[in-house]
């Protein structure tokens, strides 16, 4: 039994070494074929994506709404480079933290944000500079100088411009109401320190009412609705933003207080176009957005090339001199 079972065994060796050689024989014929191996790949391994981040502070007027899609439009040139994500704080320093922290959880290599507010949202962007990821300030900046870039244009020469416009219409006196945006958001304050910077000279012209709407029309027209009943008379609107103009306009025209009045507005919004064409608003401001070029200089940044701490953007004062120039009716925005 003992020979038996050696014997057995003697045949099992015998067929698994014949399996081997066969299967080596095989692979080395296929080789000698030109047909490559498992192991080896010349496939060049694709390049991993930049994945940016943008946190909007949000997205209930057009020119934000305008920004993103803009933005989108810049992404997809670069489409083989950059991953792009992007939140909607709805107008909430809270959230717009929140989403910021989500945004870094998420693996982003460079943010781009568009603070709501200065000074609630400087800890988080300082925050997530510190731990080397690029960051770029879009159209609002924070109160550190803790970003790689701030992009946008200057608020305080459009509120000069403003100014100026202002007291050139009203002949250098006459009776002011200022509608404020978000009270804590950089262009806000250089808006409005700009306007007063020029008009507060003219001891004829009296700003009566200064309050914020946030950039919103329906708030615009509730504050431009007080006003007139508060005064028998408003010469002049400054209003941050052509939403809010555009507010305190309708609330003027139900009331027929409408004419002979200078309004004022900022953005560069279609809608004021064609209510500068019909003489009912007396100015507004090309504000660009800069969407393009964020995604332009992220690019830049993340390829390790240098930037500018600060890259102005420019504007143009848009009356009714000029507007059929700058006047699109197919446009979004």
């Amino acid at each position: 039994m003992r020979k038996r079972s050696l014997l057995w065994l003697l045949v099992g060796i015998l067929v698994i070494v014949l399996v081997v050689l066969f299967y080596t024989f095989r692979v080395e014929e296929k080789k000698e074929e030109g047909t490559p191996t498992p192991a080896v790949s010349e496939a060049v391994k694709p390049q991993k994506k930049w994945l940016i981040g943008f946190a909007q502070s949000t997205m209930i007027d057009p020119w934000r709404i305008n920004m993103l899609m803009q933005m989108k439009d810049a992404v997809e040139e670069h489409k083989e480079e950059i991953d792009f994500i992007y939140t909607d704080a709805k107008n909430d320093n809270n959230k717009q933290i929140a989403d910021v922290q989500d945004l870094v959880t998420r693996g982003i290599d460079l943010l781009i944000i568009s603070p709501r507010e200065a000074e609630p949202l400087t800890p988080i962007v300082s925050e997530v500079y510190r731990k080397g990821i690029p960051v770029i300030t879009l159209d609002r900046n924070i109160v550190t100088t803790d970003y790689t870039c701030f992009i946008g244009a200057s608020n305080l020469e459009i509120g000069r411009k403003a100014g100026e416009r202002m007291v050139e219409e009203l002949g250098g006196k006459g009776v002011v109401v200022e509608i404020e945006g978000i009270l804590g958001a950089t262009p806000t304050i250089e808006r409005s320190k700009g306007f007063h910077e020029v008009v507060d000279k003219y001891k004829e012209i009296k700003v009566v009412l200064k309050r914020p709407a946030d950039y919103l029309r329906e708030p615009a027209r509730k504050i431009m609705e007080d006003a007139l009943q508060a005064h028998k008379k408003i010469d002049g609107v400054y209003a941050h933003n052509d939403e809010m103009a555009l507010g305190a306009l309708a609330a003027a025209k139900a009331v027929g207080k409408d004419k002979g009045m200078v309004i004022i507005g900022i953005d560069g919004q279609k809608e004021a176009f064609k209510a500068i064409m019909r003489g009912e608003m007396s100015a507004t401001y090309i504000y660009p957005n800069g969407s393009r070029e964020a995604i332009e200089t992220a690019l830049k940044i993340l390829k390790g090339e240098k930037v500018p701490k600060h890259i102005s953007l420019p504007t143009v004062e848009v009356t009714k001199e000029n507007v059929e120039k700058y006047y699109d009716p197919n446009a979004y925005f």
